[in-house]
């Protein structure tokens, strides 16, 4: 069992370490063009036509991924007033319920989000004219990422009711 919870570990903070990353460059390449949208729009009186669809498309992908780096921290909010009144054994029972039950809903969006995939490439943004998949690729990309932080979760949980 400690093995398994050790590769799970490595693999879900190696994800995260990468996800962190991501989110960082995403953060700085959409300050940049919103700092060069308003200097271009203020100063030269001109604008750049697709900065605001790009910002955007990169303030979703930074909420999707970074919604996955907060919830391998830990940091999402929570309700446990009652969870605290109860034993140690209900306690460890209702994180494990909220665990599983997560799961099925990323594992359901995964699903449900590749079944609308196929579509998203015929459908192409305002200004960039990309295809809606680039920016819609997210959805299951992000909850594959929760899948498998959820799966390293339950690891530890199980690990800590054997041992």
């Amino acid at each position: 069992m400690k093995r398994i919870v050790k590769i799970s570990n490595l693999l879900s903070n190696t994800i995260n370490k990468l996800i962190e990353v991501l989110v960082v460059l995403l953060a700085l390449i959409l300050s940049f063009f919103m700092v060069l949208s308003v200097f271009y729009r203020y100063i030269l009186n001109n604008s750049i036509y697709y900065s605001s669809e790009l910002c955007r498309f990169l303030l979703v992908y930074i909420t999707f991924l970074g919604s996955t780096v907060a919830y391998k921290h830990k940091a999402h909010i929570g309700v446990d007033v009652f969870v605290e009144y109860l034993p140690l054994k209900g306690k460890r029972f209702i994180e494990l319920l909220i665990e599983l039950s997560f799961l099925s809903f990323m594992v359901l969006l995964f699903v449900v989000s590749l079944k609308f995939l196929p579509m998203m490439w015929l459908q192409r943004t305002a200004t960039l004219q990309l295809p809606y998949a680039y920016i819609f690729l997210i959805v299951p990309v992000s909850s594959a990422i929760f899948s498998i932080h959820i799966i390293n979760r339950l690891v530890e949980i199980i690990s800590q009711w054997s041992g």
